[in-house]
């Protein structure tokens, strides 16, 4: 059968989609609300940074996905918090199934789904997004740099289906969302700097009395 499974164990909810193969695709990015583009910058003492996970529908549509986010390079256990599914009214994918599992590094299954014509409408038209979660970071800390988030489908409950319910994965683009820290420097270093400049003032007005 080539169509979602949707699994009551233990009281999990969980999505499965059975292997298949499709000419259909899908993109997902990664989005910072701050700059709405794949790039932003903060400062590493900086909360409430806000990553959004959008699908964009190739041709076949989409049915449902659940998608992973790898956030390791940038922190640890940093997440405070996130939401599946957060678009209301006249909503083409309604569905939440399953939990979304953070585990430290990674989010897995930020996850949303119809069942056309039952429930909701799927992505039917090529080029049509939809806002899959949010993912909302703390103190991100460390010294500065530049980061990379990824995003895949390895999560236990990952796939993407298109509206024949074949598992869409393989064909899909996963694109990364990449974040500039800037420093932010220590107490002691701010009171050499300020000393630093303080020496140069004193230091210009003797100059400029002499002359």
């Amino acid at each position: 059968m080539r169509k979602f499974i949707v699994g009551l164990v233990g009281g999990l909810v969980a999505l499965v989609g059975f292997a298949g193969s499709s000419s259909a695709s899908a993109t997902i990015d990664l989005i910072w609300a701050t700059s709405g583009t794949a790039t932003t910058s903060i400062l590493a003492s900086d909360t409430g940074i806000v990553l959004e996970v959008w699908i964009t529908s190739g041709a076949g549509g989409i049915q449902g996905a659940g998608i992973s986010v790898d956030y390791s390079t940038l922190c640890v256990g940093c997440i405070t918090s996130f939401t599946n599914n957060p678009s209301a009214g006249a909503d083409p994918m309604p569905l939440v199934l399953g939990s979304t599992n953070d585990t430290g590094s990674r989010l897995e299954n930020i996850n949303a789904a119809s069942f056309a014509p039952y429930v909701g409408t799927g992505l039917t038209a090529v080029g049509q997004s939809y806002l899959l979660g949010t993912i909302t970071f703390g103190n991100v800390g460390g010294a500065g740099g530049s980061f990379t988030l990824t995003s895949d489908v390895n999560g236990p409950t990952d796939d993407i289906l298109d509206m024949g319910s074949l598992v869409i994965s393989g064909t899909s683009t996963f694109n990364v969302g990449s974040i500039n820290v800037a420093a932010v420097p220590e107490p002691g270093t701010l009171s050499l700097l300020g000393m630093g400049l303080g020496g140069l003032y004193v230091v210009g007005r003797r100059s400029s009395r002499k002359r």
